[in-house]
């Protein structure tokens, strides 16, 4: 699914995390919330209380789409 009017170089509203977050970071929690990368190789993934909410919210967001 494409979107238009995306910036994926703009820090952006994550619901994962609540909160708005870095391009990077964003990134980095996409690549180890779909198995990518290990979990713990992201360290503010540790906020996060509930993973497989998480990864399914992820999964739906827009910016996912890479």
């Amino acid at each position: 699914m494409a979107y238009d009017n995306i910036d994926y170089t703009a820090d952006h509203y994550c619901p994962a995390y609540g909160r708005v977050v870095s391009v990077d970071l964003c990134y980095d929690s996409l690549c180890c919330l779909t198995g990518q990368f290990k979990t713990y190789s992201t360290r503010e993934l540790a906020e996060i209380e509930d993973m497989e909410a998480a990864r399914k919210i992820c999964r739906e967001c827009r910016y996912s789409e890479l």
